[in-house]
């Protein structure tokens, strides 16, 4: 694969990534929120500001290529961060049901045991992407089996098996009373939401995609200079 086309396959991994974040955020809405803060001001703004959040990730994870070739650190940074804040922003509620809520307006139940093991996994799911253990430890060593991109995605596909369970046990045994108090499932916030992402997402990843269909990428063309993006540096991993 070219190196122009593995940037612009990475764009839409990042526009993926983003989307899912997003998707967290509706089901979270529905179906995960304390019972003291449905109908809150916090629950009404929650979605508009996960859709905010997912436009933004997408085009700092884009972004984070650009300079990554010349100062990798501060691409990784970049891409580390343009992650990290959706998935706190989307997990507020359900980090203050799970560790923070006590008494009234709580919500107790058995499927507060699953939220606690996908959180885990995706906080082990970010360390291992940020520290690159154990492949530091013993260069050379880990590079078929044990990578920490390896960890990384089988902590990930663990940590979501738990999430989709989890939501969907809150689906059953809340469905009741989120029947009677949650506000109205509309299209605006969930399907609308879901389509206005896609739609500046792929807006995103296409005006980031222009100068490297516009250019040869070739680390002889003087252009490279102005775009850092098409010289034949080493891929990076995600």
């Amino acid at each position: 694969m070219s190196t122009r086309a593995r940037h612009i396959c990475f764009f839409f991994d990042y526009g993926a990534l983003s989307f899912y974040s997003l998707g967290s955020a509706i089901t979270y809405s529905a179906y995960v929120m304390p019972d003291g803060w449905v109908n809150s001001t916090f629950h009404k703004y929650y979605i508009p500001i996960a859709v905010f959040n997912t436009i933004i990730c997408t085009a700092m994870a884009c972004y984070s290529r650009f300079p990554e070739s010349q100062r990798p650190k501060l691409g990784k940074v970049l891409r580390i961060s343009a992650f990290t804040y959706p998935y706190l922003f989307d997990n507020i509620p359900l980090f203050y049901r799970i560790f923070l809520c006590a008494g009234e307006g709580c919500t107790v139940n058995e499927v507060n045991s699953v939220h606690v093991y996908h959180t885990l996994l995706a906080f082990l799911t970010g360390f291992l992407f940020a520290t690159h253990l154990p492949e530091r430890l013993a260069p050379g060593r880990f590079d078929y089996i044990g990578h920490s991109h390896q960890l990384f995605h089988v902590c990930g596909v663990i940590g979501t098996h738990f999430q989709m369970q989890a939501i969907e046990m809150d689906m059953s045994l809340r469905r009741a009373w989120l029947q009677d108090h949650a506000p109205p499932v509309t299209f605006s916030n969930t399907l609308g939401a879901a389509l206005l992402c896609i739609f500046i997402s792929l807006g995103i990843i296409f005006l980031f995609s222009r100068p490297l269909l516009r250019h040869p990428a070739s680390s002889r063309d003087p252009r490279t200079a102005r775009n850092p993006l098409l010289a034949d540096a080493p891929p990076a991993l995600i």
